[in-house]
């Protein structure tokens, strides 16, 4: 019920936004569509990575503006720093922040830090109900409309590609 009350609130003071990470987002040798003269392309079972990223991101619930951002990594600290971000985003605001139970959104230094950060409020999925979190929407139509298929060189490539595709409106969904 709380959940529902938040997706639904109309205070503007109120900032509602649903957080988690697209892992391990793979630059393989082969992966794009290829179209030859055979029926179809084969590519061996095991390939060549040549880069992996890690995006967390958030969507404000309200407006729709998709929040990301690049690491090789994922932690605590990564989270850490996100919130950090939103928190610079949108100050003098009251932040909730939706994400699921990973041991990482819930660890000991996430705890102190949001002591430490009154505005902030974190909420917390059901385990095994990720799909109630929207940001998982926008990472499936990130998905559709720039990963699949697609045939990155670089991870510097990969990231140039999610940028243009957030910040030309790609996903908006409220």
């Amino acid at each position: 019920m709380v959940l529902r009350g938040l997706y639904e609130d109309k205070d503007p003071n109120k900032i509602i936004i649903s957080f988690d990470e697209k892992v391990k987002i793979a630059i393989k040798e082969y992966f794009g569509s290829v179209y030859t003269k055979e029926r179809f392309a084969t590519y061996p079972a095991k390939q060549k990575v040549k880069g992996l990223l890690e995006m967390p991101a958030g969507i404000n619930i309200k407006t729709g503006k998709v929040h990301y951002w690049f690491y090789d990594w994922k932690n605590s600290f990564v989270v850490i720093e996100c919130l950090e971000k939103l928190l610079e985003e949108y100050s003098g605001k009251e932040i909730y922040v939706i994400m699921d139970n990973w041991s990482a959104h819930k660890s000991y230094d996430i705890k102190v830090w949001n002591t430490l950060h009154p505005r902030m409020h974190l909420v917390y999925l059901p385990s095994g109900a990720s799909f109630l979190n929207k940001i998982e929407r926008v990472f499936s139509f990130l998905s559709r409309d720039v990963l699949q298929n697609s045939n990155f060189q670089t991870v510097r490539e990969a990231m140039e590609n999610i940028s243009n595709y957030f910040d030309n409106g790609g996903s908006i969904m409220v």
